[in-house]
């Protein structure tokens, strides 16, 4: 699920297991209808993307580009920079499609997602290896390094930092953010390896180690990162992931401390991924319900609820719940409107959408 705002509402794409996209305009009254969208289905898995909508009577799909030879397990971005796109071929190149053509062959991660920084640059998981087996996120490939790429008026450069200590990034997509407040963006992400399964880490753009968290201590066991937010009791930026969604799942808070990671606060019974699936989405971070306070909207570990957790003194605790009335099957997508209320939305396993309004 996808969505975007409209001047009246929203629109939703959704795209299902058979690759077939329904689009979906949605108003703040509740009132809903189906609308056209071109393409009309893409590869099976592969995410979409909205790229405009505010213009158009439908939204326009990034794939709709027609650029072929792009990896069937991500998708392209828009540069904001220049009139173009960007994206991973299936060989893990990244070709610019702009002012100038360009091929980088960084041995980008074919399901990484890239992500663009506001200065427009570019930031993706790169090296692939097979060497830690887990493969609980739909392939046994994971990256051994990330990508940061500076786009020029002529040319595009990259350099790519290896994340060292035998360890590999268990994920598809790192946080970029500046977390610490100093003016300057950290790369964060879930390092695993043999000995000591996941743990959380974070480097500066140079591929310095910053701090790390604690690593679970046993193989083949899994942190899943969602978000940094002003989650902490006094607004303090924190970072929230869930450790081992597949078995129990705990959700964490985490604070950072000179080169530690901290965990302040656990919460258990939520999850945030399916074993095997390519879907890392299932968990979102605003304020929902507009007291001020930012949440965690994550599903029980049956996935037949979602649960608003908040942090709060000496800890956290789950704030409100939503029924979902079925199982979560898809990611949760939420989209902010033009008055800056929220919409959620959720794709249940029998095929039915719901979708919450402000």
């Amino acid at each position: 699920m996808v969505g975007v705002p409209s001047n009246d509402g929203s629109l939703w794409v959704a795209a299902a297991e058979n690759g077939q996209l329904y689009g979906y305009f949605v108003n703040t009254d509740g009132f809903y209808e189906s609308v056209e969208i071109l393409p009309p289905d893409s590869e099976p898995g592969k995410p979409p993307i909205l790229v405009s909508a505010k213009d158009s009577d439908a939204p326009d799909i990034l794939a709709a580009l027609g650029h072929s030879g792009q990896s069937p397990e991500t998708h392209g971005v828009p540069i904001f920079t220049q009139a173009g796109s960007i994206d991973i071929d299936t060989e893990g190149n990244v070709r610019l499609f702009s002012n100038f053509d360009q091929i980088l062959n960084a041995g980008a991660l074919p399901d990484s997602r890239i992500l663009q920084s506001e200065n427009g640059q570019l930031l993706f998981l790169s090296s692939p290896t097979t060497a830690y087996d887990h493969g609980v996120l739909g392939d046994a490939v994971e990256a051994e390094s990330f990508t940061i790429v500076d786009i020029g008026e002529e040319e595009a450069a990259f350099e790519t930092f290896p994340v060292g200590n035998g360890q590999v990034v268990e994920g598809i997509s790192p946080i970029w953010t500046d977390w610490n407040g100093d003016g300057e963006l950290e790369v964060i992400v879930t390092l695993s390896d043999f000995s000591n399964g996941g743990q959380i880490v974070v480097f500066d753009e140079q591929g310095n180690r910053l701090a790390e968290g604690p690593p679970i201590g046993l193989g083949y066991r899994w942190r899943h990162q969602i978000a940094v937010a002003p989650f902490g009791p006094s607004g303090e930026m924190e970072l929230v992931d869930v450790l081992t969604p597949h078995i129990g799942g705990v959700v964490e808070f985490y604070q950072w401390e000179e080169d530690t990671l901290r965990i302040v606060a656990r919460v258990p019974g939520y999850t945030s991924h399916q074993i095997g699936s390519r879907n890392l989405d299932m968990g979102a971070a605003a304020d929902f319900d507009g007291d001020g306070i930012v949440e965690v909207i994550l599903p029980s570990q049956d996935r037949t609820h979602l649960g608003a957790i908040q942090r709060v003194s000496g800890g956290a605790e789950v704030d409100w719940r939503l029924p979902l009335e079925g199982v979560l099957s898809s990611n949760l997508s939420v989209v902010q409107l033009t008055d800056s209320s929220l919409m959620l939305t959720a794709g249940l396993n029998d095929g039915r959408l719901r979708i919450w309004l402000p």
